[in-house]
């Protein structure tokens, strides 16, 4: 026969061992839904991403792919930048609808660093966000969006060939 005490032990290890192992199924769970959120949520830019890289060999003969960007004003663009099969920088932006594809040789026009650069010496940002190629008025341009030293939300077009600004947007 146990004493009391022993019983008592007993059921302890018992409650202890369920609670380790219900830790862990609920660890488990918070994990596999949030990875399932950033999938599901992650999704479309993936399928974005495959779509325009595959229209980007197609159309410029992309051989390396250095980069990917979105572009969101009246209609949406994305630019795969890499190289040609001749080794050439180039941008290619494709339109999310309607529209022609585009291929820039990035030699003609600012780089993404000079675009930046610009923004920064001109406009001194609290921190710079993001810098996209895309398409206004029909010309190629660089989006640099920034944080000015209000904090505020501001966007910089500057004209991909010239470098001249076409439009700015600025404490939103």
């Amino acid at each position: 026969m146990q004493s009391r005490r022993e019983v008592q032990r007993e059921r302890s290890r018992g409650t202890s061992k369920r609670m380790i192992r219900d830790l862990l199924i609920l660890i488990i769970l918070i994990f596999l839904v949030g990875w399932s959120i950033y999938a599901v949520g992650n999704h479309p830019k993936a399928e974005a991403e495959r779509q325009a890289t595959t229209i980007a060999k197609r159309y410029a003969n992309l051989k390396t792919r250095t980069g990917f960007y979105i572009y969101n004003r009246e209609n949406t663009y994305y630019t795969v930048a890499g190289k040609n099969n001749k080794g050439q920088r180039i941008l290619v932006i494709v339109p999310q609808k309607n529209g022609s594809v585009r291929v820039v040789k990035q030699s003609t026009g600012l780089t993404e660093q000079q675009a930046l650069a610009q923004v920064k010496s001109s406009e001194h940002p609290k921190r710079v966000l993001k810098a996209v190629p895309g398409i206004f008025n029909d010309k190629v341009v660089w989006e640099v969006t920034y944080l000015n030293s209000k904090g505020n939300l501001c966007y910089d077009l500057i004209n991909f060939k010239t470098g001249s600004y076409v439009q700015q947007i600025n404490n939103l």
